[in-house]
């Protein structure tokens, strides 16, 4: 009998059009790679013959900068017809790629969640024009979440994040690990129960997941983070007793957490919707450094 892991995400692409500083899958800096559904089928194929997974999110960077966004929200439904797929966007180009939400109610059971990082800009109340008037949508709360629905059980959700914590010490020129201790670090992070699905593996979360990358990306010396690149996370083949430990631990801390930021680290804290900004005016800024 298969075991279940109650959440599974994937970022199909890092690629963003926004820079958010603390941002929890490395996408504030000038990074591009989307994923093609032909080579994450196989991903998840592979995984859901050992595991049923009744909740799967595609999140980025922007998953709508990745072209096959539509073929990955169809592919996702005839393997997993019976699973909620969650769809998380900033909404910064939905207007020029509506044909989404056409995908999203054929396949129906998804979420639809919009994640607003800069309030005060046209495009946030353009694309939120577009989805309410897209359907009729009925209020309701789930699991606390407020939240619209409507027909096909297709629901709409509105994020506000204010505050971010960077899930490492100094800048990503000398990024360093916070070293605290797995339970404070575990008490404020917001990837609690968001398990990662990158490259084929498992992982407890993106930092995580992404952590070797970003090193490499920006050619950092790798001592300090050593202990915590020990962690490779499971893949489809692993044992009986690696997968039921990883489903254990899915909303507790582990020693791997000690590389992010506790409460008391007031130097990682950030105001979000003020450290955020355009992808292109970060290109532009680090340019003429």
């Amino acid at each position: 009998m298969k075991q279940e892991l109650p959440f599974l995400e994937t970022m199909i692409t890092q690629s963003c059009n926004l820079s958010c500083e603390g941002c929890t899958n490395y996408s504030d800096y000038n990074v591009s790679e989307s994923v093609h559904w032909d080579v994450a089928k196989e991903w998840i194929s592979s995984w859901l013959e050992r595991v049923d997974i009744p909740d799967f999110g595609l999140i980025g960077g922007e998953p709508l900068l990745n072209k096959e966004a539509e073929q990955w929200l169809v592919g996702c439904r005839e393997l997993m017809p019976a699973s909620q797929i969650r769809f998380t966007t900033n909404g910064m180009v939905l207007s020029q790629k509506t044909n989404i939400l056409d995908t999203i109610f054929d396949i129906g059971n998804c979420v639809f969640k919009i994640s607003v990082h800069q309030p005060d800009q046209f495009y946030i109340q353009e694309a939120l024009n577009h989805v309410f008037n897209y359907a009729k949508w009925e209020p309701v709360v789930e699991f606390g979440i407020k939240r619209w629905r409507s027909k096909n059980n297709v629901r709409f959700q509105i994020n506000f994040p204010n505050t971010f914590y960077k899930t490492f010490k100094g800048n990503y020129s000398n990024m360093l690990p916070h070293n605290n201790e797995p339970a404070d670090a575990f008490s404020i992070c917001c990837q609690k129960t968001c398990p990662l699905l990158y490259d084929g593996k498992i992982y407890k979360c993106s930092s995580i997941a992404l952590l070797a990358k970003t090193l490499a990306d920006w050619s950092q010396d790798q001592t300090a983070w050593m202990p915590y690149l020990d962690y490779k996370g499971i893949g489809p083949d692993c044992t009986a007793d690696e997968l039921d430990n990883f489903i254990t631990g899915f909303n507790a801390p582990e020693p791997i957490c000690r590389m992010c930021p506790s409460i008391n680290d007031i130097d990682s804290r950030l105001d979000h919707v003020n450290t955020v900004t355009s992808k292109a005016t970060w290109i532009k800024l680090n340019a003429r450094n």
